[in-house]
């Protein structure tokens, strides 16, 4: 998907747009929102140089091995729908991080975005958890 995202950013910034708005979002919610509601997403998209450098990071960077060094309090949330990075490696990034806290909500990548009150409901009692 990465290597995608990095062809596209650099040859076709509308392509780029798409492809990212369709694999950020579940097919559900973009179904709800509609059509025309998608197309005016995909401009909003754009493969930014920080963008680009992101998915450059993403590509060439792997902490796997770090992950059992992690003290901090961690949650770890997973999207069921995701197929920017599947919710197999949520999973995965939870078990490799000793007392982490794990949640799924059934969206894409962009939680935050399709289910906003439960994401910051999420990260909120994560956070103010005694």
């Amino acid at each position: 998907m990465f290597t995608l995202w990095q062809q596209l950013g650099a040859s076709d910034p509308a392509a780029f747009g798409r492809i990212v708005t369709v694999t950020g979002f579940s097919r559900g919610f973009l179904n709800t929102i509609g059509r025309e509601q998608v197309e005016l997403l995909i401009p909003n998209m754009p493969p930014t140089p920080g963008t680009m450098r992101h998915v450059t990071l993403d590509l060439a960077l792997d902490i796997r091995h770090l992950l059992p060094k992690i003290t901090a309090p961690t949650l770890v949330i997973g999207c069921a729908q995701d197929a920017t990075i599947p919710v197999e490696h949520s999973r995965a990034l939870h078990a490799a991080i000793a007392g982490s806290s794990y949640a799924e909500l059934d969206t894409g990548h962009v939680a935050s975005f399709e289910r906003p009150e439960e994401f910051v409901a999420l990260v909120d009692g994560f956070t103010s958890a005694d």
